[in-house]
């Protein structure tokens, strides 16, 4: 049985986290794959919804912002439920998210970008290593 796998991505620049974001969206897109974007805050999703609509920027990434469930690939939520039954999360909150089994893979970021945010990433870091979770650098 396959475990499930964090993949950190090291940020040191805050314009590196948007890349990131539009790539995994994209790459998640592209193969027909769902993803769940959950972050903490209505702001946040409407960030997120904003750079999605913009990036790539001759084009667009079809995408919902939804507190419900939803069939669409790319779902962006301040919600804790899994809504369109996604098997990668990408976790844009500071704090732990509640996590189920369901997530066989969940992208975060290892963010150098401020002291505090050091430190959240560090918290979440050894929250998956208790979890027994696979956890990549990149």
């Amino acid at each position: 049985m396959q475990k499930n796998r964090v993949i950190f991505f090291q940020i040191k620049e805050h314009k590196e986290k948007l890349k990131k974001i539009i790539q995994v969206s994209y790459k998640h897109f592209i193969n027909k794959k769902n993803l769940l974007i959950k972050t903490s805050d209505r702001a946040s999703v409407k960030f997120v919804d904003e750079l999605l609509w913009t990036h790539p920027v001759d084009s667009f990434l079809p995408h919902s912002i939804s507190e419900v469930k939803c069939d669409d690939f790319i779902v962006i939520t301040d919600s804790s439920n899994n809504l369109n039954e996604s098997t990668h999360l990408f976790n844009l909150n500071q704090d732990a998210v509640d996590l189920d089994n369901s997530y066989k893979v969940i992208y975060d970021f290892d963010d150098y970008t401020s002291k505090g945010k050091q430190q959240n990433s560090k918290k979440r870091f050894e929250m998956y290593k208790s979890l027994n979770y696979q956890i990549e650098s990149h």
